[in-house]
């Protein structure tokens, strides 16, 4: 999927988000989610990596030390892997170069 059409999906109302280079189609775990549901409609249209593998907390980032937060475990890498519609492919990545 391209940049192009994933942002045509949430403009059209697909609950999207990205984990690594994955589209992940959330309409069906939006509700499910044990963080709760604003905390997936808030990251709609972003990529979680951070998030999801526990380097970086949504709230409680606003005391002299950062929160940190929750690495997921296997059962959540299962869902993701229920979750993927497409790969991600953003014109902004590094393309490969031969050095002579």
């Amino acid at each position: 999927m391209t940049r192009d059409e994933f942002e045509s999906a949430i403009a059209n109302g697909i609950p999207l988000m990205i984990l690594d280079n994955l589209v992940l189609n959330i309409a069906e775990y939006i509700n499910d989610h044990p963080g709760g549901r604003f905390l997936m409609r808030h990251n709609i249209g972003t990529d979680i990596s951070k998030y999801f593998y526990g380097g970086y907390c949504l709230e409680g980032n606003q005391g002299p030390t950062p929160a940190f937060g929750h690495p997921h475990s296997t059962v959540a890498r299962m869902i993701i892997n229920d979750l993927i519609v497409a790969n991600y492919e953003d014109d902004i990545l590094p393309k490969t170069m031969v050095c002579k």
